[in-house]
């Protein structure tokens, strides 16, 4: 969620490598994603094309595999090029029928459920690394760095893609679980300032507009849920982010250890937020604000320090900058 790297958002959570870019770099306070969904809004960063000419709806579809992005341009006019983790920009693993349901659901079809959004604390105090695949990756880019980026005679482009913040799959649902499990360690959860959460106002059912009814119904969150569920959703989501901000931590100390930050851009941005019980909703797939305002910060040579822009940008803009 974009609204966590400035104020008043960012009075929940402790994130200090989000912070020591904002000090050395630039936050853009109006950053959007195209479209609120992994596969969609990763073509639209990828291609620079907004979402009606990708023709990426849903996860189903993205952009063609032989599509030139941004990154293919720049090994082509000399950069050394390397991406680790969640790319997604291609296709998405599911199905013909998830294309076509999405436009053809209906009140009266029987609609699947994600799962209902929970909890779930692992470990103990020491357990750092949660989400083991996102630090596998982290290690790669860092090994990267210090092996091979230090020796270039070349400019280079690094890219990594992290799951997290994303909610966890959530198996207790069957064969057709959605991720909707919240899932941290004491260690991050104790960088959450519990009293800082607010709890968002909810419409009653009755009261909701037809979409929003059917957003709350398809992501299971019509049932009843105390204050303190939707406030642990909430914690255990920004301590999520604590654990992203640290795997950011990484490739800045990586990069400060070779010499190399002083003379590299680093951008940090993401595909979506998460509505994390706001609007009676989790998730993504809603052009709410707090799944579709995304972080965007930069920090290099020639980027001012400490500067807050507040123009509306989306992820389109990646394509040109990079460029």
């Amino acid at each position: 969620d974009g609204r966590l790297t400035f104020y008043p958002g960012n009075q929940t959570v402790d994130l200090p490598f989000i912070n020591f870019m904002k000090r050395h770099g630039t936050v853009f306070l109006n950053a959007y994603t195209n479209s609120p969904i992994c596969c969609p809004s990763r073509a639209a960063m990828w291609s620079g094309l907004f979402t009606h000419l990708t023709e990426s709806w849903n996860n189903f579809k993205g952009l063609d595999p032989n599509y030139i992005t941004w990154m293919d341009l720049m090994e082509k006019y000399g950069y050394r090029t390397q991406k680790y983790g969640k790319l997604d920009y291609t296709s998405g693993h599911h199905s013909v029928s998830n294309r076509v349901e999405a436009w053809t659901r209906d009140v009266d079809f029987l609609l699947r459920q994600e799962g209902r959004p929970m909890v779930n604390l692992t470990g103990d105090r020491k357990r750092v690394r949660v989400m083991e695949a996102d630090w596998q990756n982290t290690d790669k880019a860092v090994h990267w760095i210090k092996e091979e980026a230090i020796n270039l005679t070349q400019p280079f482009v690094l890219y990594l893609g992290l799951n997290l913040p994303h909610p966890y799959p959530s198996p207790y649902m069957g064969e057709n679980f959605g991720s909707s499990t919240f899932l941290t360690s004491p260690y991050w959860l104790e960088k959450v300032a519990y009293e800082a959460i607010k709890i968002p106002k909810w419409s009653s059912l009755s009261e909701m507009h037809p979409v929003d009814y059917y957003s709350s119904y398809t992501k299971n969150c019509t049932g009843e849920f105390t204050k303190q569920e939707v406030r642990n959703i909430r914690a255990f989501y920004y301590a999520m982010c604590a654990e992203t901000d640290a795997m950011l931590g990484e490739i800045i100390s990586a990069l400060r250890d070779t010499g190399l930050l002083k003379k590299t851009v680093v951008i940090f941005t993401a595909d979506h937020g998460e509505l994390a019980m706001e609007h009676r909703q989790f998730y993504k797939m809603s052009m709410y604000e707090g799944s579709s305002h995304v972080p965007l910060l930069v920090m290099g040579p020639g980027v001012k320090e400490q500067q807050q822009v507040p123009n509306m940008v989306s992820l389109v803009d990646i394509y040109p900058t990079m460029l």
